[in-house]
């Protein structure tokens, strides 16, 4: 595949939860480290940042003025205008150890988000991670509907990552990134339930764990894998976007990223087309950090076949009301 570009001139601690908003033709992602969310206007270079009062972990369309944000403890309304935040929404079985993680609207403009325990990190991050099995199985992944009424549709997870869907063959596709895994579900549009997991692909510890991912519309999976610690110690000082084939259950192809914490990624462009790429700077080391000076960069790739415009949250009532 072609390599990729780096974008505008936003260098980031922690990239991740990119959305392209169409309308706007603009690129939204946040920086967990630190606690800002970021848009990029390719057309003319337009390079924002907005302080949040706290992290963010992803970004969801609501209006032309207003974001919903995936914070750690909940959903909360962001105003692009004036830049307030109003809380709306605390889904159960939140606490300072799970946290809500990745997330984003399904074809119908429901909430999907899960959450993820924060020792997982610690672990991966840690030396001896081989010897370290993490049996604690306490996060979940949440549907929100249309009247922000939350619904588990699957607990026993660790981390809980990115996910899409394949609107043409109604497919529902889920990363658990402690399993190494990526999953797929009859997926129902009208009542937006889930039957039938099966794995599609399961990468090995030195792949990096699996993180962010968006779907093209062939139906192939863009993941983004991370690099923990002592992955990233013994393998090359770059990272991977793998493209999966999740019909026949294989890894199709690769985009080399010139760094080794590659995030997440997500198609945009006027044509859905182009791909951008989330990377992080932290967790490297400050004697590495000059070996990989784009770490934390934007970067994006154009493809052949583009993706799917996101869809907004689609609220039942026209004001937004938080039920906290």
């Amino acid at each position: 595949m072609v390599e990729p570009v780096v974008r505008g001139k936003a260098k980031v601690i922690f990239g991740e939860g990119p959305l392209w908003d169409y309308d706007k033709g603009c690129l939204y992602w946040v920086d967990l480290d630190q606690k800002q969310l970021l848009s990029y206007n390719p057309r003319n270079e337009q390079h924002i940042k907005y302080q949040l009062p706290a992290m963010a972990n992803g970004v969801v369309k609501y209006t032309e003025d207003e974001l919903i944000l995936l914070m750690t403890d909940g959903l909360y309304l962001f105003n692009l205008k004036d830049e307030t935040i109003t809380p709306l929404l605390k889904p159960e079985g939140l606490n300072e150890r799970i946290l809500l993680n990745d997330g984003k609207c399904d074809p119908e403009g429901r909430i999907w988000a899960g959450s993820a325990d924060i020792r997982f990190r610690d672990v991966k991050e840690s030396e001896d991670h081989e010897a370290h099995e993490f049996t604690d199985k306490l996060s979940c992944l949440y549907r929100i509907d249309k009247n922000l009424n939350t619904e588990i549709l699957k607990d026993q997870l660790v981390i809980s990552n990115g996910l899409d869907w394949d609107p043409d063959r109604n497919i529902f596709y889920h990363v658990d990134s402690a399993a190494q895994s990526i999953y797929k579900y009859d997926y129902d549009p009208e009542s937006g339930g889930i039957l039938n997991q099966e794995i599609v692909y399961t990468f090995e510890d030195l792949d990096g764990f699996p993180d962010g991912m968006t779907i093209d519309k062939e139906g192939m999976l863009f993941v983004a894998l991370f690099k923990a610690g002592p992955v990233a110690s013994v393998t090359p000082k770059h990272g991977v976007i793998a493209k999966i084939d999740p019909l026949s259950k294989k890894w199709v192809d690769s985009i080399i990223v010139p760094t080794s914490h590659v995030t997440s990624c997500c198609f945009g462009g006027e044509d859905l087309k182009t791909l951008f790429i989330t990377t992080a700077l932290a967790p490297l080391p400050e004697s590495e950090r000059a070996e990989q000076p784009l770490a934390g960069r934007l970067f994006s790739v154009d493809l052949e076949v583009g993706g799917y415009k996101a869809t907004p949250y689609k609220k039942t009532s026209r004001k937004i009301v938080g039920n906290i």
